[in-house]
């Protein structure tokens, strides 16, 4: 039974529920769950573990622009920059440094 239980979880895609099957159902027995609350709650639990893998590969699919902050430059990449060189853009009127020593 558990292997089949596997081998459908795969076909139709269903990693979570591959993973957690067995925990669930061991859960569901000590709680004397009736088999639609634990079929509930494996759903939920499938559709929330895909929200969340649907999100993270929204974020990385978008090709948002990294973060930049003058606090992680690195000068020993570039010799032309200095720290002392790059004072200006930390204390300039529209920098968010600048607004809050204000």
């Amino acid at each position: 039974m558990d292997t089949a239980i596997d081998e459908d979880c795969h076909t139709l895609h269903l990693p979570t529920t591959r993973g957690r099957v067995q925990d669930m159902a061991a859960d569901a027995m000590r709680q004397r769950s009736n088999y639609k609350v634990f079929l509930a709650d494996l759903l939920e639990a499938e559709g929330a573990e895909r929200a969340e893998r649907r999100k993270l590969r929204l974020v990385r699919d978008a090709d948002l622009p990294r973060p930049k902050r003058l606090e992680d430059f690195d000068f020993e990449e570039n010799p032309n920059v200095t720290p002392n060189s790059s004072a200006p853009c930390r204390t300039r009127p529209g920098s968010r440094r600048a607004s809050r020593s204000a």
